[in-house]
């Protein structure tokens, strides 16, 4: 009578040679993966590396003497994670509902900064040869934070960089 273990090898070598090979993959596209989220009318997407997590608004403090956009400091998981109004820092509107609106976490550098937005839309997946730098009807205000898009069944989606967004001195600049 055999072992268990020799039982277990007879066992491999029998699913091994039996085992179909898998199918070769001709042309394999690269993809990009991205957050979609929503500023006034603005449907834009941020790259999986500047985000960190997504919240629902979490409850905060706030900061007197600061810039409207600048709404608060929440406490996450015991750390500080300041808290600014997208919208209110790029187009002067405040986001409608605070209390519906969604937190990007966007990751930097420097640390940590919670954005406000009006509304996460999913992760968004596309091919990179939908990759586009032509952008149409795209508000003057938040052209300077995007850097490409993708086009994917005629409608573009911006991809808007937190990078570029933090590193502006009037983003830096919140004390009134």
């Amino acid at each position: 009578m055999a072992s268990p273990f020799e039982v277990l090898l007879t066992v491999e070598s029998e699913s091994i040679e039996k085992a179909a090979g898998l199918p070769i993959l001709d042309d394999v596209k690269q993809s990009w993966t991205g957050i979609g989220f929503r500023i006034g009318d603005s449907m834009l997407i941020a790259s999986m590396d500047e985000v960190a997590e997504i919240l629902h608004m979490p409850v905060y403090t706030q900061i007197p003497g600061v810039r409207s956009w600048m709404v608060g400091l929440a406490n996450v998981r015991g750390n500080l994670l300041p808290l600014l109004d997208l919208k209110g820092f790029v187009t002067g509107q405040d986001v409608s509902s605070r209390k519906d609106s969604r937190v990007l976490v966007a990751k930097h550098e420097n640390g940590l900064t919670g954005l406000i937005v009006d509304e996460i839309l999913g992760l968004k997946h596309f091919y990179l040869e939908e990759q586009t730098f032509e952008i149409p009807s795209l508000s003057d205000n938040l052209r300077p934070y995007i850097k490409m898009a993708f086009k994917n069944a005629d409608q573009y989606w911006p991809v808007f960089s937190f990078a570029k967004l933090i590193q502006q001195e009037r983003f830096l600049q919140i004390a009134i």
